[in-house]
């Protein structure tokens, strides 16, 4: 395994956020269940995506998860800050066409396409209709472990926020995973298309991953940010079969994903700056959320000298407990 070296600069001057996207969990899932790339993934879990696997498709996703080898050009990838649901992920890939394909992979093979991702340029649609159905496949059994995880998911949510607006962003990075090294000025990550890069502006994304104990997947090209994911601390709690029934996030499916987080995120009182941190949300948007969560009387806000700070009320607080 290469890696990657991204050029920070000061890390002070950074902006970070988290990214709470299940894509990236389930690429990392399908990684170790294929033996592209080990992940730490319990072995119940790589049992249920290796039995969802049928031959033909494994021999169709070759050119990205051949043993040894995981790898997919950037449009076939997740946008880690996209609050859009699974589906309309993997819509949006699906809308992927014939010439954005050839665009992106030769943008990272300008010396020749390797045969198999030649070939996948020659018939997109074999590969691309493998892809998107065990995906779908993969989060029907998947989603109950993510929605188990949105506590954990909520709690670094929370942590790194914080680290984010008082500047204690140098010991998260130094101690995310094992696999990521960060010195005052670089991030080193496991990547098998090693290249040096720089920042240059451009957002840190975090990604909790819940997968396993060593998952890694990244994408330092795009031109809004850099990404990687990492394990979600707590994991190991989660282990178990991955079941057939999903069950959606009734606080989100009512009041909206930015707004069911920031009415959780409320329990603890965080700051407006904290709140905008941990939502990767612009202060104005916080603040037009907040105005509807107030108006509907389930947070209200205190000024305590500099800060305005937001706090569930007993509204809230029992909202939040029907709907789990």
């Amino acid at each position: 395994m290469g890696v990657s070296v991204v050029e920070v600069g000061r890390l002070d001057d950074a902006r970070v956020a988290v990214g709470r996207q299940p894509v990236a969990s389930m690429l990392s899932l399908v990684a170790d269940a294929l033996g592209a790339a080990p992940q730490g993934v319990p072995p119940a879990w790589r049992r249920t995506v290796r039995e969802l696997c049928a031959p033909r498709a494994v021999e169709a996703l070759r050119p990205a998860f051949a043993p040894g080898t995981f790898w997919l050009p950037d449009c076939l990838t997740p946008s880690p800050l996209d609050v859009d649901g699974v589906g309309a992920q993997l819509d949006r890939i699906r809308e992927t066409d014939a010439d954005t394909l050839y665009a992106d992979l030769t943008a990272d093979h300008p010396g020749g396409l390797p045969v198999g991702w030649q070939r996948v340029v020659d018939d997109p649609r074999g590969f691309m209709d493998a892809y998107l159905t065990l995906l779908r496949t993969v989060w029907e059994r998947f989603a109950p472990r993510w929605h188990r995880a949105q506590g954990l998911l909520e709690q670094e949510t929370q942590r790194i926020g914080a680290a984010a607006v008082t500047g204690a962003m140098y010991p998260v990075l130094r101690a995310l995973s094992p696999r990521v090294t960060f010195t005052q000025t670089t991030l080193a990550l496991p990547d098998p298309c090693a290249k040096a890069v720089a920042l240059r502006g451009r957002r840190i994304v975090l990604v909790p991953l819940v997968s396993g104990v060593s998952a890694s997947v990244l994408n330092v090209d795009l031109p809004d940010c850099v990404w990687f994911g990492y394990p979600l601390p707590g994991t190991g709690g989660l282990r178990g079969a991955l079941a057939h029934a999903s069950a959606p996030d009734r606080a989100e499916a009512v009041l909206g994903p930015v707004r069911a987080r920031m009415l959780r995120l409320a329990r603890s009182g965080p700051t407006m700056g904290q709140v905008s941190a941990a939502l990767h949300c612009a202060p104005s948007a916080v603040t037009h959320h907040c105005n509807h969560l107030e108006a509907a009387g389930l947070v209200l806000r205190e000024r305590q000298g500099q800060y305005v700070r937001v706090w569930q009320t007993e509204t809230g607080e029992r909202l939040i407990g029907l709907l789990g």
